[in-house]
C-alpha cells in the first residue's frame, strides 16, 4: 500500500500544481483584458496598447516561465545523476550486465530479424493506389481448381460486371533477351493497356502504354523492370527510346517501372497483350485458356462479398452459354494480398509467435536475475530510504538502471538482426517473395526500440516495487541474507521459471513436429532419383525456329554435344521434370470406352520427351518398353503412361498396345490414335507431398516443342558441367539464353522450403528458449541452496546423507519443471492446432513428440539442479554453522 500512497501523492501534487497554473492564468488573462479597454479608451492605437501591455505584463510571464525552465532543468539534472548512478551500478558487476545484455539481445535480435521478414513480406503496403479493392480473378474447377482465364470469357466479364470499376488482364510471357554480350532469358508480362490506371502505377521514367500500342499489327514496345533498366542500361535515361531485341525482335523502349512494382510472378518487361499475342488462338478461343489472370478494381462501395456474388452469377450464365468451353467452369476472387503471401503467410505467423515466447522467456529470465541481484541491494535501499529518498524517485533509478541494460540488449540484437535477416532471406524462394526485398528496414527499427521500453518495465517495474516496500527501513536491523529470503520474492522466482518452462517446451514441441513432419516428407519417394543431376531450360524463341525440323535439328545437336562432355553420364530433354509445376493438361479419350460428357475426360499431365527421359532421372519402368530413336516424325504415333493412369483405366488388362487420341472425337475428322508402348513409374509433380496424378509422356520427335528442359547426370558434382554445357549452347547459338540452372536436390528441398525454413527457424528459437529456460532453473536452485546453506547445515550436521540432499535439491527443480510441464502441454495442445497445414502425416496432438520433448526437459531439470547440489554437499556444516 505504501508504493500506492506515493503515487496518489506525487498524482495529487501534479494535479494541484496544475490547477493553481491554470487558476494563475486565468487571472492574468482576465487583467490584461480590462488593461486593453482602458488603453483604447484612451485613445491609443491597438498596436501601441498591445505594447504597453506586454510590457505592464512582461515580468509576470517572465516569473513563470523562468519556474517551468526550473523544474525541466532539476528533471533534467536528475535523470542525469540516474544515468550516471546507474552506469557506475552496472559496471561493478559485468557478468550480471554481460549476462542480461547477451539474453535481451538474443530476444530482441530474433524477434526484429523476424519482424523485418514478416514487415517485407506480409505488411509492407503494395505500391498500389488503394491495394485493398484490387482483386485478382481467376477461373476454377473442380478437377483442378484454379485455372487461368479464357480472354473471351474476361471479356465477357468486363461487358457485364457493375461491381468492378475496372478489368484488366495479365498474361506471363517469357523472352530471350539477345543482341546484348551474354543472352539473357527473362520473363514479362504482357498486359492490357489500362492495367497502369487500375493500379494506380505511374512509370518512374517515360510513358504508359497507349491505346493504338495494345492493337494486332501495332508497333513493338515494352517497359523495363527497374532491376533490368539499371543491370542491362546502367540506370542510364537515354534508355527511352532505345531498341532491345527480345526473341529476336526489336522493341522500343518508351518507359521503366518504379523500383518497388511488385507483381505475384516476376515481370523484368512489359509489352502490349493486344501487340503480342496478335494472331494467337487464345484471342478468339474460348476454351484457350493460357497462363493468364483477370486483375479488378472494385467500385465504390462495393464490397468483396457482392463482387464475388455477382461474378459467379456471370460465371454461371456463361457456362449456360457455351457448354462445350465453360462446363464446370467458375469463378474464384482473391485479394491481391492474399495471392502474394498466401503460401508463407501460415510458416511467417507460427514463426512471430515463436519469437514472441523467446522474447517472453529473456525476459523472465532477466527478472529473475534482478530479483535475485536485488536481494543483496536491499540494505542499500533501505538506507536511501532511511535518509529520506522517496519510493518513486528510488523506483525511478531503478528504471533508468533498467532502460540502460535493454538499450545496450536492443543494440546488440539490432546488431544480430542484421545478420539473422541476411540468412532467413536466403533461405526463402523467390517465388515466395514474389519481388519483395527483405532487408533490416525502419519499421523493424521503430518495432525493436517498442521492445527495448516493454522489456524494461517487465523486468524492472516489478523488482523496483518489490524491493522497495515500505517495511525495508525496518530490514536494517537484519542481515541482509535474511532480509531477503522472504517467500514473496522466493514464489516470484519460482513463478517466473516455471512461465519459462511453459514457454520453451511449446517451442520444442513445435519444433518437434516440424522435424517430424519433414523427416517424413523427405523420405517420400518422388518417383525419380534426384542424385547427380543438374537440369537447365531452354526456350527457343525466335523466328529462325518457327519450323519443327529447325527446333528438332537445335535438339538433337545439343544432345549430342552435351552427352560428349566428360564426365556426363546421361543426358536428355524434357518439357518438364518433376517437383517444378511447369507442367501442362489436356482431355484425352481412351479407345472404347463410352464417350464422355465435357469437364468429365480423363485430364492427365502430358509430358514431351526425348529418348534417355526415363533412365537420366531414374524412373521406374513397370511394363513395356521406353522410347527409342525409331519413335520419331515418320513412325506411327507413341506414348508412354503412369501407372496411375494404368491402374484407373486398364485395370483388367494389359495396357500397352491401346490406343488413346488427346481432345474429344469429332465427326469431322478422322481419329489420330496414340498406341500405348510402355508404363512407368509414378512422379510428384506438383510437390514432394501431393498425391501422383495421371501423366502421358510423348517423344520429342513426334512433338517438336520450343521450351525444353535439359537434364544432364553426372559421375561428379553436376554443377561443376554448367559453364562447359553453356559453352555448347552457344556454340550452337551465341544468342540462345540458359536459365534456371538448378540441381535435382535441390528442386526437392525447394518443394518443403516452407516446412525446412520453419523448422530451421524454430528449431534455432527453442534451442535459445532451452538454454534460456536451463540458466533460469540453475539461477533459481543455486539462490535457493545459498539461501538455505545454514539449513542444510543443519541437516548434515544432524546425520542427513549426501542422497538426502541431492534428493531435496533437485526435486526443488523436478517440482518448478513438473508445473512447467504440465502447463507447457496444455498450451501447447491448444497451440499446436494452428501448425496443421504446416505438418505431414503427424498429428498436431503427436504423442511421441510430447513425450520426447518431456523428457528432454526432465534431463535438463536434473542437469540444472545437479550442480548446484553438488556444490551444497561439498560445503563443510561445521563451517557453515559457525558462519552463521
Amino acid at each position: 500500500m505504501a508504493v500506492w500512497n506515493d503515487v496518489w501523492f506525487r498524482l495529487r501534487a501534479l494535479v494541484r500544481r496544475k490547477a493553481v497554473e491554470d487558476e494563475l492564468d486565468e487571472e492574468l488573462r482576465f487583467h490584461r483584458e480590462r488593461q486593453l479597454e482602458k488603453y483604447l479608451k484612451s485613445g491609443l492605437t491597438e498596436a501601441e496598447a498591445r505594447r504597453r501591455l506586454r510590457g505592464d505584463f512582461g515580468g509576470t510571464d517572465q516569473i513563470k516561465e523562468e519556474c517551468r525552465e526550473a523544474r525541466g532543468v532539476q528533471t533534467m539534472d536528475n535523470l542525469m545523476q540516474d544515468i550516471r548512478y546507474g552506469w557506475r551500478t552496472l559496471r561493478k558487476a559485468p557478468g550480471f550486465t554481460a549476462t542480461v545484455v547477451l539474453t535481451l539481445g538474443l530476444g530482441i535480435g530474433a524477434n526484429s530479424a523476424i519482424f523485418s521478414v514478416l514487415y517485407s513480406i506480409l505488411l509492407r503496403p503494395l505500391p498500389y493506389a488503394n491495394p485493398s479493392a484490387v482483386i485478382v480473378l481467376n477461373e476454377t474447377t473442380p478437377r483442378v481448381g484454379l485455372v487461368s482465364v479464357s480472354i473471351p470469357n474476361y471479356l465477357d466479364w468486363k461487358a457485364q460486371t457493375r461491381a468492378f470499376s475496372d478489368l484488366a488482364v495479365v498474361s506471363g510471357a517469357g523472352f530471350n533477351l539477345s543482341g546484348v554480350d551474354q543472352p539473357e532469358s527473362i520473363m514479362g508480362q504482357a498486359v492490357s493497356q489500362n492495367v497502369f490506371g487500375l493500379l494506380g502505377v505511374r512509370p518512374f521514367l517515360g510513358r504508359e502504354f497507349e491505346p493504338a500500342e495494345d492493337k494486332p499489327g501495332a508497333a513493338p514496345v515494352a517497359m523495363l523492370s527497374y532491376p533490368l533498366w539499371q543491370r542491362r542500361f546502367g540506370g542510364d535515361a537515354k534508355a527511352i527510346g532505345r531498341t532491345v531485341e527480345l526473341d529476336g525482335r526489336g522493341y522500343t523502349v518508351i518507359g521503366v517501372l518504379p523500383a518497388d512494382f511488385r507483381w505475384f510472378e516476376r515481370a523484368d518487361v512489359l509489352v502490349p497483350l493486344g501487340a503480342w499475342a496478335a494472331g494467337n488462338s487464345a484471342y478468339s478461343d474460348r476454351g484457350d485458356r493460357g497462363d493468364t489472370v483477370a486483375v479488378g478494381r472494385l467500385a465504390a462501395g462495393v464490397q468483396f462479398t457482392q463482387a464475388r456474388a455477382e461474378m459467379e452469377g456471370i460465371a454461371a450464365r456463361l457456362e449456360k452459354a457455351y457448354p462445350a468451353s465453360n462446363d464446370e467452369f467458375g469463378v474464384a476472387l482473391r485479394p491481391i494480398r492474399d495471392v502474394f503471401v498466401s503460401g508463407i503467410r501460415p510458416a511467417l505467423v507460427i514463426l512471430f509467435a515463436a519469437v514472441t515466447f523467446v522474447l517472453l522467456i529473456a525476459c523472465a529470465n532477466v527478472a529473475n536475475l534482478v530479483l535475485m541481484r536485488g536481494a543483496g541491494r536491499v540494505r542499500e535501499i533501505a538506507l536511501r530510504i532511511a535518509i529520506g529518498a522517496t519510493r518513486g524517485r528510488i523506483i525511478t533509478q531503478m528504471l533508468v538502471e533498467s532502460f540502460i541494460l535493454t538499450s545496450l540488449g536492443g543494440l546488440m540484437g539490432l546488431g544480430l538482426a542484421v545478420m539473422a535477416v541476411r540468412g532467413i532471406a536466403g533461405l526463402i524462394p523467390m517465388d515466395a517473395l514474389a519481388g519483395a526485398t527483405v532487408t533490416l528496414n525502419g519499421p523493424a527499427v521503430v518495432f525493436a526500440t517498442v521492445l527495448v521500453t516493454l522489456c524494461a518495465f517487465l523486468f524492472g517495474l516489478a523488482p523496483a516495487m518489490q524491493l522497495t516496500a515500505a517495511a525495508l527501513p525496518a530490514q536494517l536491523k537484519e542481515t541482509g541474507r535474511n532480509a531477503s529470503s522472504g517467500a514473496r520474492r522466493s514464489q516470484w522466482r519460482s513463478a517466473l521459471v516455471v512461465a519459462e518452462v511453459s514457454l520453451a517446451l511449446v517451442l520444442l514441441v513445435g519444433a518437434g513436429l516440424m522435424m517430424k513432419s519433414l523427416y517424413r516428407l523427405l523420405s517420400l519417394d518422388p518417383g525419380i532419383q534426384s542424385e547427380h543431376i543438374l537440369t537447365m531450360e531452354l526456350n527457343l524463341r525466335t523466328a529462325q525456329y518457327d519450323k519443327g525440323p529447325a527446333k528438332l535439328n537445335f535438339w538433337d545437336q545439343t544432345l549430342e554435344r552435351v552427352r560428349a562432355l566428360p564426365g556426363v553420364q546421361a543426358a536428355a530433354l524434357g518439357s518438364g521434370v518433376p517437383l517444378t509445376d511447369n507442367h501442362s493438361r489436356v482431355d484425352i479419350t481412351i479407345e472404347g470406352v463410352t464417350a464422355l460428357t465435357p469437364g468429365s475426360y480423363p485430364h492427365p499431365d502430358v509430358h514431351v520427351v526425348s529418348p534417355g527421359y526415363v533412365s537420366a532421372l531414374g524412373i521406374k519402368l513397370v511394363r513395356g518398353r521406353v522410347f527409342t530413336e525409331l519413335d520419331n516424325e515418320n513412325g506411327p504415333r507413341t506414348a508412354m503412361i503412369n501407372a496411375r493412369v494404368a491402374q484407373q483405366f486398364f485395370a483388367n488388362t494389359d495396357p500397352v498396345g491401346k490406343r488413346f487420341l488427346f481432345g474429344h472425337p469429332s465427326p469431322d475428322h478422322a481419329p489420330e490414335w496414340v498406341t500405348i508402348v510402355g508404363v512407368v513409374g509414378d512422379t510428384k509433380l506438383y510437390g514432394i507431398e501431393n498425391p501422383s496424378r495421371l501423366e502421358i509422356y510423348v517423344p520429342l520427335r513426334q512433338e517438336a516443342r520450343e521450351g525444353m528442359t535439359l537434364i544432364v547426370k553426372s559421375a561428379v558434382d553436376p554443377r561443376a558441367l554448367t559453364a562447359e554445357i553453356r559453352g555448347v549452347i552457344g556454340s550452337i547459338d551465341k544468342d540462345q539464353p540458359v536459365s534456371h540452372v538448378v540441381t535435382m536436390q535441390q528442386l526437392v528441398q525447394d518443394s518443403v522450403s516452407t516446412r525446412r525454413i520453419t523448422f530451421l527457424a524454430l528449431g534455432a528459437f527453442s534451442a535459445m528458449a532451452l538454454v534460456l529456460a536451463t540458466i533460469g532453473i540453475y539461477g533459481v536452485i543455486s539462490y535457493s541452496v545459498a539461501q538455505r546453506r545454514q539449513e542444510i547445515g543443519i541437516r548434515m550436521a544432524l546425520g542427513a546423507r549426501p542422497d538426502d540432499v541431492l534428493r531435496l535439491v533437485i526435486g526443488q527443480g523436478a517440482r518448478l519443471v513438473g508445473a512447467g510441464v504440465v502447463i507447457g502441454i496444455v498450451v501447447s495442445l491448444g497451440l499446436t492446432r494452428s501448425m496443421a497445414n504446416l505438418l505431414y502425416s503427424v498429428s498436431a496432438a503427436d504423442p511421441g513428440t510430447f513425450a520426447a520433448v518431456t523428457a528432454a526437459f526432465a534431463v535438463v531439470a536434473a542437469a540444472a539442479s545437479y550442480i548446484p547440489a553438488r556444490r551444497a554437499l561439498r560445503s563443510d556444516p561445521v563451517r557453515t554453522l559457525r558462519c552463521e
